[in-house]
């Protein structure tokens, strides 16, 4: 194996039948995979086994990946995705409510925002959801990156393989971009 392969490179060894060769992406995206769920689920088992579910998901989708985008991108993409899915599951279902957080019913008894501001606040989330799912991958991943999971420069860079400052300028776009969408909703 050569210490410099692409992940595109990769990525066509598999779809030409070395399936083996998908063993090199799960060890190097595993840290950022795993990383990601945390954000969304903190039951180590259930995190493991979402990971788990992503990675057969990728697999699957491996001859979709096309090169339009980084690898990286695109696994984060569909990472995103299928965490969002889990939460809407999750809050559908309320299989979790037992699990909450302590102090977490108390905090919402002494909540003081009325069904106005709930609405409102409701709204503009959906808004800003809406905005942020039209950004391209390339601006979306550094921007939830550095934002949601509140990575610095520096984890997202050695994450994606790019520099701080290239970070910096998609993560400055995206906002720029994602402000756009949103003037235009209002």
């Amino acid at each position: 194996m050569k210490q410099y392969e692409s992940d595109s490179e990769v990525v066509g060894q598999i779809l030409k039948g070395k399936r083996e060769r998908y063993r090199f992406l799960v060890e190097k995206y595993s840290p950022m995979l795993f990383h990601l769920v945390r954000s969304f689920e903190k039951n180590e088992e259930e995190v493991k086994g979402i990971v788990q579910d992503i990675f057969v998901k990728i697999y699957t989708k491996l001859d979709t990946f096309g090169d339009r985008s980084k690898f990286s991108t695109w696994i984060y993409s569909i990472a995103m995705n299928h965490c969002r899915d889990y939460a809407k599951n999750i809050r559908r279902k309320n299989s979790r409510f037992s699990e909450m957080e302590d102090g977490y019913a108390e905090a919402q008894e002494n909540n003081e925002t009325g069904p106005d501001e709930m609405l409102e606040q409701a709204e503009t989330n959906q808004l800003l959801m809406a905005a942020i799912n039209r950004l391209d991958g390339d601006k979306l991943a550094p921007l939830m990156m550095r934002y949601r999971d509140g990575m610095s420069y520096k984890a997202i860079s050695e994450e994606l393989n790019l520099s701080e400052s290239a970070l910096k300028v998609r993560v400055h776009r995206a906002r720029t971009e994602l402000k756009k969408l949103l003037e235009n909703e209002v």
